[in-house]
């Protein structure tokens, strides 16, 4: 299985949506150089999923295939909640289309996936997310993240066997730091909750699940995307402690060029930095500029 995580920061005037998972891949082995989080053929959107990846990578697959079937997805003019639900539409369909099941079988089984769909909605202005997963008759659900409105505070939306853990943990991190959100009928809860957004605390979260032993299911290194209100999106590279960069879970060795921006942590918090991989900065060295992220929104 995996992590999933989402969630809106806010840096001065604007937004972003951030989209991150582990990169662990688990099924009687471990393999950590999975990719699960994907930007997808339409600007501002981006998909990632949870589950055994031989019934993810087909859903994934036919995401980005409606994306570029169609114009209107493909460029953007078609808002983000109008291809959740044409992506819904067509999974649900190919269902229909399995064949050969086992002697005695009349329906295949249900897939163990959880997919994420994340975009901008011009529409609305609004980050919006979609989560998409199987009953128990075999149905595909989708639904709306709410946790990802102006009015959550705090707002984070967890996906994966390890969802509930890294909810508690973050409750945890959320009271020790003076964060934790107040009741609901609190006196201007709601007022306080449009003014209240999350920084890098889920990805901390996130790296801790991932260096914990007990939680088998969660490892390799983190993969991290962001979504921006002018619509579009872009994924990182992540950089270890040891130095090493790591795309889609994979490393990255240190003579293949990449344009990709790193994220890293940096200390107290994480900094964003120019590739020091790409051409120019072979041609120049030293030339990549870094950002501090740890301060908060």
């Amino acid at each position: 299985m995996t992590l999933l995580a989402a969630w809106v920061q806010r840096h001065e005037t604007l937004q972003q949506l951030v989209v991150c998972s582990d990169s662990r891949v688990s099924g009687g082995e471990s393999w950590n150089v999975y990719p699960k989080v994907l930007v997808l053929p339409r600007p501002g959107a981006v998909i990632a999923w949870s589950g055994l990846a031989a019934e993810a990578t087909p859903f994934v697959m036919q995401a980005i295939n409606t994306c570029i079937l169609h114009d209107g997805n493909l460029s953007g003019r078609a808002d983000i909640g109008y291809v959740a639900k044409k992506i819904h539409a067509v999974y649900s369909d190919l269902r229909r289309h399995i064949t050969d099941l086992p002697v005695g079988q009349e329906n295949p089984d249900v897939p163990e996936i959880d997919v994420m769909l994340c975009g901008w909605s011009w529409r609305r202005l609004r980050f919006e997310g979609y989560a998409y997963q199987y009953d128990s008759f075999g149905t595909l659900n989708m639904r709306r993240l709410d946790r990802l409105d102006e009015d959550a505070r705090y707002g984070v939306h967890f996906l994966g066997d390890a969802g509930k853990v890294a909810k508690r943990r973050l409750d945890e991190v959320l009271r020790e730091r003076g964060m934790y959100p107040p009741a609901r009928d609190c006196f201007d809860a709601a007022k306080e909750a449009k003014g209240s957004f999350l920084n890098w605390e889920p990805l901390e979260v996130m790296l801790e699940l991932i260096s914990d032993p007990e939680v088998r299911t969660v490892g390799g290194v983190p993969q991290i995307s962001c979504i921006y209100q002018r619509g579009e999106s872009e994924i990182f590279v992540w950089r270890d402690e040891e130095g090493i960069s790591h795309f889609g879970g994979r490393p990255i060795p240190s003579n293949e060029r990449f344009d990709r921006r790193i994220i890293r942590s940096s200390g107290a918090g994480f900094s964003v930095s120019f590739s020091d991989q790409s051409m120019s900065a072979a041609k120049i060295e030293g030339s990549a500029d870094t950002f501090d992220l740890s301060q908060k929104p």
